[in-house]
């Protein structure tokens, strides 16, 4: 009898145990990524930053100066005899002095408000003394972009009016040149590519003072630079191109006549 409820009992808990181990849900195994269905993450290269040093043709070399472990620009030398020293106030464009065969004979003096150049001034350089010329005043639109340009004379008559428009990447678009005796339009069209001076602060206002044609500021390289009303000011630029697609050759031309210029950079770190 006893051996009887023992084996009873034994099967109960039997079943019991049985019972409980289905009830019981079974454990999945942790799922592993194999390296095909991991996600592949692309890390685009870093853009490098380049500064044009050495512009050269058949007749003239141009070396650009920067301040160290920077982009700014404190001097242009010219193989001509014309050199410029550029300095700053921080890091805002101060003054550029003009010499010719090592004489001093222009300066430009900028008036720094708030952080931004709002006025400039320029004088004729002798021995002796310095005269003034004129004045330019400037504003700037919401990017901080020069977006007008005053010029008077040393009277205080008005000598030109510039207003200067932009696309939304940052190149300039037109520029509408009012003078006392005319009015200009200029239209400008850019390539895709890097610009030459895409790096370079102040390149609009160095452009004013130093003529330069192979001086433009903009995000891209200008290809052309049209005078609505006066053909013989257009211009037409024309490029070949580095593998990091930075202009390592420019061809302009105005007026029928061409000039090349092969372009030297380093990296800006």
């Amino acid at each position: 009898m006893i051996k009887s409820i023992i084996q009873i009992s034994f099967i109960g808990l039997l079943l019991l145990f049985v019972s409980c181990k289905k009830m019981k849900p079974s454990r999945t195994p942790p799922t592993t990524v194999t390296e095909e269905e991991k996600p592949v993450v692309v890390v685009p290269p870093k853009k490098k930053k380049m500064l044009p040093i050495r512009l050269t043709t058949t007749s003239l070399t141009v070396d650009l100066i920067y301040m160290e472990n920077s982009a700014l620009i404190t001097a242009v030398k010219l193989s001509s005899g014309t050199n410029f020293l550029i300095t700053y106030a921080g890091k805002v464009l101060k003054k550029i002095q003009k010499y010719k065969d090592n004489l001093y004979v222009q300066s430009v003096d900028y008036l720094i408000t708030d952080g931004q150049i709002v006025r400039a001034s320029r004088f004729d350089m002798t021995e002796q003394r310095s005269t003034p010329t004129e004045k330019y005043y400037l504003l700037h639109n919401a990017k901080l972009q020069i977006n007008n340009i005053k010029t008077y004379g040393v009277n205080g008559s008005l000598l030109s009016d510039n207003t200067l428009e932009y696309k939304e990447d940052g190149n300039l678009t037109n520029s509408h040149f009012n003078t006392r005796n005319s009015i200009s339009i200029y239209s400008y069209s850019y390539d895709t590519k890097n610009g030459i001076f895409q790096s370079v602060p102040f390149c609009q206002l160095l452009r004013l003072e130093i003529n330069e044609a192979f001086l433009n500021q903009g995000i891209n390289n200008v290809l052309t630079l049209s005078n609505q009303k006066l053909v013989k000011e257009n211009v037409m630029y024309d490029y070949q191109y580095g593998s990091d697609d930075y202009p390592t050759e420019i061809r302009i031309t105005n007026n029928g006549l061409s000039q090349t210029y092969k372009v030297t950079y380093i990296e800006l770190k």
